[in-house]
């Protein structure tokens, strides 16, 4: 099944996700903690439950979109091919 989403904010690799930091896009990995920081305070709950949701949540998104991402390698899921 073809992934037609899958470059839809980027290719991998390129551009803005070309900087990496153990090979995790480093603006993405920025831009969640950004997320993570604001919504614990918007919230008031924990900055560890929502950093952990939120890198679930983009894990789990990048699988849905067809994008293989370091993470998903390192525990063996391979997103649809593009």
């Amino acid at each position: 099944m073809p992934c037609p989403y899958a470059n839809a904010l980027g290719i991998p690799g390129q551009g803005v996700h070309a900087q990496r930091f153990m090979g995790l896009a480093l603006n993405d990995t920025i831009a969640t903690v950004v997320a993570a920081l604001l919504t614990a305070w918007l919230f008031n709950i924990s900055f560890l439950y929502s950093m952990i949701g939120w890198f679930v949540g983009g894990e789990v998104l990048h699988y849905a979109f067809g994008v293989n991402t370091a993470f998903l390698k390192m525990i063996g899921i391979t997103p649809c091919k593009t």
